[in-house]
């Protein structure tokens, strides 16, 4: 923990519903916050600089969606409205195109949750009762193996993320439902 003040929720949420308003990009922020939080709960770190970067992540995908914008022009918003370094080199770093080394376990955790998080979600939603307690590690593991499921999900990118963080798929999804379940109302995740 810190005693660091970092800029507030409310005004995360605000940058986020300002720049996004499909409905499941904001689910995805709020399931990676979620993760992120919990990661940081899990090694003793700053909750709410994890939160924030997992809620602010994509703030900007919808308006800025190429390689080479996507992240760096949130990046200018981010910073105009006082966000730290500390938090925007977080969120850039997660995206591999911008070649930023991931050094910091605040770094690391993006992003090894953005793109496992959202894959979770994708195979809970093809489930009948759409419900994470439906949901394994071996039924992940079998989604990632079908190459024509979820095809926009980097499947390299969920192994180096894993790799970074030191954990294995069997470790790191049971530990992201945990997360989840909590949120699973908010999320459409358990109807």
């Amino acid at each position: 923990m810190t005693d660091i003040l970092w800029p507030s929720r409310e005004k995360a949420w605000s940058l986020l519903t300002e720049f996004t308003q499909n409905p499941q990009l904001i689910k995805h922020a709020l399931a990676v916050e979620a993760v992120m939080r919990q990661i940081a709960r899990e090694h003793g770190e700053d909750v709410d600089l994890f939160g924030l970067v997992g809620l602010l992540h994509d703030f900007d995908y919808e308006r800025f969606p190429e390689i080479g914008q996507h992240t760096i022009e949130g990046g200018k918003i981010l910073a105009a409205a006082g966000f730290p370094d500390r938090i925007i080199r977080a969120i850039q770093s997660h995206v591999s195109e911008n070649h930023i080394p991931r050094e910091t376990l605040l770094e690391k955790a993006i992003f090894a949750a953005d793109e496992l998080t959202g894959f979770i979600v994708a195979v809970t939603l093809v489930r009948p009762s759409q419900s994470l307690s439906e949901v394994t590690a071996q039924s992940v593991k079998k989604k990632l193996k079908d190459k024509s499921f979820a095809r926009g999900v980097n499947r390299e990118e969920v192994y180096a993320g894993l790799s970074g963080l030191g954990v294995t798929l069997e470790e790191f999804v049971p530990f992201i439902l945990d997360a989840l379940k909590p949120h699973a109302d908010v999320l459409g995740l358990n109807p």
